[in-house]
């Protein structure tokens, strides 16, 4: 189907985007997201069924969401020991009623 071809060829340019824009800094990240967006991509191209197809382009956009929502860099302070620089933007979602509160490992390893 012509449409489902060219709304694949959307979903896939926008997730490329979104991790192009979220992992600019650590190239080995964006490698990964891009090298996985891309496999996904490939095994979902012979699918010819429609609601199939509908649920594989669903699945795209809600990763994309949550890559552009909830995905921040945060690195090290070059002038600051132990504290990383985070940049929010007005993509993600610091007012959603749930937010992602995600630990450092080095948080864990000083309470030990």
């Amino acid at each position: 189907n012509i449409m489902s071809a060219t709304q694949a060829r959307i979903a896939y340019r926008r997730l490329l985007k979104v991790e192009k824009v979220r992992f600019a800094n650590d190239p080995t990240v964006l490698h990964a997201a891009q090298q996985q967006t891309r496999k996904e991509f490939e095994k979902g191209a012979t699918q010819t069924d429609e609601k199939k197809i509908a649920k594989l382009l669903k699945h795209a956009a809600n990763v994309e969401q949550v890559i552009r929502r909830y995905v921040v860099q945060a690195p090290l302070s070059p002038s600051k020991p132990n504290t990383y620089n985070v940049k929010f933007t007005s993509d993600h979602a610091l007012r959603d009623a749930h937010p992602i509160v995600i630990k450092s490992s080095l948080q864990n390893n000083k309470s030990q």
